[in-house]
């Protein structure tokens, strides 16, 4: 029983009931309900247990023990319109398919892309105390011009702002050790069971219980106390270990600066969560750190945690009391960060991120993980609720249309006393009856689909929906606001109908409903129009920034990552690297091979300031990227004047500018910056060549200047350009010379053109989930049209069999039947289109790179529109006009 009262049942179901009956009632019933709540949570989780409650909770109410009379009366009408409700729907099967079916694609949609949306926009709520816990930025200002804005901070903020600001009740840094360095994890001093890992960070005592880690194995307290303690996660002690315990096991960390770490494991946590700005799946305690050796005369604890100008490397948190004030907090920080620059005009500014909010910011560097794209996420809500409208305009188009199919039950009703107000009540229950019911089948939809809906929106599995009293309330909110809204017009069209008259067809020949029934299918149609031109500048930008010309070739360029583990070569002087080129030159497959410190198709960290002159003012800031010779040629980057690197010996003191960066100094000829000395930062070096430009990173960035120098260290990335033959092949030949210069190390690769799609993963995504929706969008349009077209056939029947007697052709009977339809299509399209091209217009302003809006913009949506509309129409009207007119005439 103590278990139970842990487990809470939804509040709003409990309130319900005790709102309804007598408290001695209510006791029993909820008392009841919440035991099999507390099974079903065990046996079958907490979404069905939920569903189910509410289900238990109202079918145990009774008449009899509701509170008073007025309550009485009102539960005695809800029950008289239920069993209403029920006995239409039955009397009325196809109707009530189709507006169930409709709705409930409607609400399947907007609850992916609820479910999306919430996901991204409630990433590290699960922290506790998430409210009090913030990220310090960094930001680089000369004068009042952004140098940067970088995620990481020196080494000396938190510490300091524990020990000198009251406000801050605790801290914890990250080093972000995976994306610094190649880091090579291992179980031996051999080399074997060693994989490459990039889920690898160096964090202080405190961080597992600041981040609420759930610890399987070990105390969060103080698993990272002590030098040389490692946690890892539950998927990595199952990789590493097979399951069993791992605590007091050792793992060997070694990366590309030489660091070699001998580590124990000390705890097991369960897997972070991804609906976190984090990711990591080993954790050391930053004491390890400072027993590594560092370059000049340092220590390592200044070097890693003392140092006011050091590099920013660390993610730092900053734990506030509640009432903190952020302003004097950055204040004291800047103060410190901003004693130690002698440099005129540079000055840092300190900002405290909320950790949820992280996730939905704009991009800086040094990120972990990407961050959400707070326009597509609002782009997708919008296409959620036009989905949602549409189906719901489909309901009332169908409810007014098939009125007269009603008009002998309301007649009958008012004769034998109904009231207007009855009628209303009755056919507004009817709508919001039909708006629960078909939510309830559009989560069934959902849940059945849930794996499909991953695959373009990765959804969590948790549900957010009933996460959150405030979702559910907002849920409820929307099916009985909408549910409102769209019977309010059937409920006065049916509830005016006089007993007199009804039945004498009048309400049949005449104009009303006639407007409305019209304006919603020009809503509609617009709407798909709408979404058809969205989905058609997506497709056509995507393909547009995957296929056009970079300026180079990546295509059949293997890539291999700098070895983490140089531990285990015997001979520490030998030039590995000249060595793994010697042995694949000799493979017939190897076209080239080059080696870089930036990746194309990754973004450019480092940048330089360049200029012609030492004078400051003149200066402007290129990308800098260093290679080795040949790396042009591999990639194909033509030069349109001087020469590429022989070597890294001759060209030491020369670089190579892209044309951007030719005009950014002022030269209009390329030719003229070929042998101009440049002052690079705090030395002179010498031009010797001009690439043209070139998309580093993809056509999502507009080309910058770059600068390009050539030395023989510091260089992460192997680039082999292999001919198109035996893939497998040479991969295996490959792999073999990689073992053979680097053992120890886990032979890692993947191609260059693949590693330039990633960048385009993401409007990859958002086009296939648009498009997803956009066609059930359409399918609900194209469904309301037929069962539109079939109504209004059926109450045209009189005139089509009048029209066949006089002598008319199938083919003119069609036509006349389509074309108030096709009016429409064609009215909708002439005010949609302006609007659907001024909405694209916008989005692709967000890509320095963009396709232009030809005419295929302005007439593909309408006519794809059309033609639908066409079919869906005409499936039910060629029928009509091939029917005996005899047969038609005899129904009437």
């Amino acid at each position: 029983m103590e278990n139970n009262k842990l487990i809470a049942p939804p509040k709003f179901a409990e309130w319900l009931v005790k709102l309804f009956c007598r408290k001695d009632y209510a006791e029993e019933v909820l008392g009841d309900v919440h035991e099999v709540y507390c099974w079903r949570v065990e046996e079958r989780g907490k979404t069905v247990a939920n569903l189910r409650y509410f289900l238990d909770a109202f079918s145990a109410m009774r008449l009899m023990r509701i509170h008073n009379k007025t309550t009485v009366k009102l539960n005695f009408l809800a029950m008289i319109s239920l069993k209403v409700t029920l006995r239409t729907f039955m009397r009325n099967k196809s109707q009530t398919v189709t507006n169930l079916f409709g709705l409930a694609c409607g609400f399947m949609v907007f609850l992916a892309i609820f479910q999306y949306v919430s996901f991204e926009k409630n990433y590290d709520t699960f922290i506790p105390e998430h409210e009090n816990l913030f990220r310090v930025n960094s930001t680089l200002l000369r004068d009042t011009l952004l140098v940067f804005e970088n995620a990481e901070a020196v080494p000396a903020v938190g510490r300091n702002a524990y020990e000198l600001i009251p406000q801050v009740e605790g801290y914890f840094k990250l080093f972000n050790s995976g994306s610094e360095n190649n880091c090579v994890i291992s179980l031996d001093d051999r080399g074997k069971n060693s994989f490459n890992e990039s889920g690898v960070m160096h964090a202080t005592a405190n961080a597992p219980k600041i981040l609420g880690l759930n610890m399987i194995e070990g105390d969060a307290e103080f698993v990272l106390d002590q030098p040389f303690e490692i946690i890892i996660s539950k998927s990595f002690q199952q990789k590493y270990f097979q399951g069993a315990s791992a605590v007091g096991k050792t793992i060997i960390f070694d990366d590309d600066d030489e660091n070699h770490e001998v580590l124990t494991v000390s705890g097991v946590f369960e897997d972070f969560p991804g609906d976190s700005h984090l990711a990591f799946d080993m954790l050391i305690s930053f004491e390890t750190l400072f027993t590594r050796e560092v370059k000049r005369d340092l220590t390592a604890r200044f070097r890693y945690d003392e140092d006011w100008e050091g590099a920013h490397d660390f993610l730092t948190y900053l734990k506030l009391t509640p009432d903190a004030d952020h302003e004097s907090i950055t204040t004291v920080l800047e103060e410190n960060i901003n004693a130690p620059i002698t440099y005129p005009g540079y000055a840092y500014q300190l900002s405290l991120m909320p950790v949820a909010s992280i996730h939905t910011s704009a991009a800086i560097r040094e990120e972990v993980k990407a961050v959400a794209d707070v326009q597509k996420l609002n782009t997708l809500l919008i296409l959620g609720v036009f989905v949602l409208v549409l189906a719901w305009v489909n309901f009332i188009n169908l409810t007014t249309a098939t009125a007269l199919g009603r008009a002998k039950e309301t007649g009958m009703r008012k004769v034998l006393g109904g009231t207007r107000k009855q009628l209303v009540w009755q056919f507004l229950f009817e709508s919001v009856l039909t708006g629960f019911i078909a939510f309830a089948i559009g989560i069934l939809f959902f849940s059945l689909s849930f794996t499909y809906f991953n695959e373009f929106l990765p959804v969590a599995e948790k549900w957010y929906l009933f996460n959150d009293v405030k979702n559910i309330l907002l849920i409820g909110g929307i099916i009985l606001t909408s549910g409102l809204v769209a019977g309010i017009y059937p409920a006065f069209v049916l509830s005016g109908f006089k007993p007199a008259t009804v039945l004498k067809g009048v309400f049949k020949t005449s104009g009303s409903g006639l407007l409305v029934r019209k304006g919603l299918v020009i809503l509609q149609a617009g709407i798909s129009i709408f979404l058809i031109t969205g989905l058609l500048a997506i497709v056509k930008q995507v393909d547009f920034m995957m296929n056009n010309d970079l300026g180079m070739e990546p295509e059949q360029v293997l890539v291999i990552a700098k070895p983490g583990n140089l531990n285990m070569i015997a001979d520490e002087d030998r030039d590995h690297k000249n060595l793994f080129k010697s042995l694949l030159s000799s493979k017939s497959f190897v076209k080239d091979y080059a080696v870089t410190d930036a990746l194309p198709g990754s973004v450019l960290r480092k940048g330089k300031d360049i200029n012609l002159t030492e004078v400051e003012e003149n200066e402007i800031e290129a990308r800098a990227i260093y290679v080795e010779y040949d790396y042009f040629k591999l990639l194909d980057i033509p030069f349109i004047a001087g020469r590429d690197f022989r070597n890294t010996i001759v060209d030491e003191k020369s670089v190579v500018l892209n044309e951007s960066a030719v005009k950014a100094l002022g030269f209009s000829n390329p030719e003229e910056v070929v042998n101009q000395r440049l002052y690079e930062g705090d030395e002179w070096v010498n031009v010797i060549g001009v690439i043209s430009d070139y998309h580093h990173t993809s056509l999502k960035s507009e080309v910058v200047p770059m600068i390009v120098g050539t030395r023989s260290w510091g260089l992460d990335y192997h680039l082999v350009k292999i001919d198109g033959g035996s893939i497998q092949k040479s991969l295996a030949e490959v792999e073999e010379a990689f073992n053979t210069v680097f053992p120890g190390n886990p032979f890692d690769y993947y191609f260059l053109d693949d590693h330039f799609e990633q960048n385009y993963q993401d409007e990859q995504r958002f086009g296939r989930s648009f498009g997803f929706f956009a066609l059930i969008a359409i399918l609900i349009a194209s469904i309301g049209l037929y069962s539109l077209s079939s109504f209004i056939t059926l109450s045209r029947s009189k005139e089509i069999g009048i029209r066949k007697v006089l002598g008319a052709k199938a083919s003119s009977i069609v036509n006349h039947l389509n074309r108030d339809f096709l009016v429409l299509i064609l009215l909708a399209a002439v005010v949609t289109t302006p609007l659907s091209l001024w909405a694209v217009e916008g989005w692709l302003e967000s890509f320095p790179y963009r396709i232009s809006l030809g005419v295929l913009f302005f007439v593909l949506p309408g006519l794809i529109i059309l033609l639908v509309s066409l079919v869906s129409v005409s499936l039910k009207t060629v029928a009509a006009s091939r029917v005996n007119p005899i047969n038609l005439l005899h129904r009437e």
